[in-house]
């Protein structure tokens, strides 16, 4: 009875310390030539993923201000990455990247979530 009783105490604490954290999922988007993610739900990340003299970008928005898209680019050429860390988590991400003679290409939008 003893034995039982502990482990159900032991069982009913490991519950607590995964529900009493808030895990961050990874979140990655992609379009041709540019991939942003972020992995902690505070850093967001652009990388170039093609050398073809265009930028690359990510948009992204924070719980803090859903309405408020703001724009990280990368204009540091193909396989670098630039990143940029907020004080509120991060809502949303899209990738994009910026066309020469037409509307810029961007992926859908992706929720973070956790």
């Amino acid at each position: 009875m003893k034995k039982t009783a502990a482990r159900v105490a032991l069982a009913i604490a490991g519950v607590g310390v995964v529900i009493g954290s808030a895990p961050a999922f990874a979140v990655t988007a992609s379009t041709t030539g540019s991939t942003a993610w972020s992995d902690d739900g505070y850093t967001f990340y652009v990388k170039d993923t093609k050398a073809d003299s265009r930028s690359a970008y990510g948009q992204y928005t924070r719980i803090a201000n859903t309405g408020e898209v703001r724009t990280l680019w990368n204009k540091s050429g193909s396989g670098t990455t630039v990143s940029t860390t907020t004080d509120s988590p991060i809502w949303q991400i899209r990738a994009c990247r910026q066309e020469q003679f037409a509307s810029d290409s961007c992926s859908s939008w992706v929720i973070q979530i956790g």
